[in-house]
């Protein structure tokens, strides 16, 4: 990683000279899209950088540009497997098809899932009551609504 405090456009990274801390410009940005879009993991793109996980993560979450970057190629990846099992599919090859269902569509085995939430409701009773005592607590309303009348 370059130390220098005002650099030059050319450069990926370098420190901020008031915080000390790692900053990606556009070159940086580039080449964090087009690893992500190969597939390289984050370790990856940040030793590229000339920097540890550790500082990549913390400049994903300081500077939203290095995360769109990242998303970006994530996506283009993403896009081009879903392509490259799409064709697979069309040429007859089932297991790509059933796939590209199961992973995009949310097929199972049994059929497609279903995307309403299950309700479950739980009803308390109380416990059971002697006879004498609910003939008593029968007696105590009814003679309450007799008394409300």
């Amino acid at each position: 990683m370059n130390t220098e405090t005002s650099p030059p456009a050319s450069l990926p990274t370098s420190r901020d000279g008031k915080h000390g801390t790692a900053v990606i410009h556009a070159p940086g940005l580039a080449t964090i899209t087009d690893m992500a879009r190969n597939g390289h993991p984050a370790n990856g793109i940040a030793a590229a950088l000339g920097m540890s996980g550790e500082a990549f993560r913390q400049c994903r979450k300081r500077q939203p540009e290095v995360e769109a970057a990242m998303a970006e190629g994530l996506a283009g990846l993403e896009q081009e497997l879903v392509h490259s099992l799409l064709v697979a599919a069309r040429k007859g090859q089932i297991a790509a098809a059933m796939f590209l269902l199961k992973c995009r569509h949310g097929y199972r085995e049994t059929g497609q899932t279903d995307t309403a939430p299950k309700v479950a409701v739980q009803i308390n009773l109380p416990a059971a009551m002697e006879a004498k005592a609910y003939a008593a607590m029968v007696e105590a309303e009814g003679g309450a609504r007799d008394g409300d009348a």
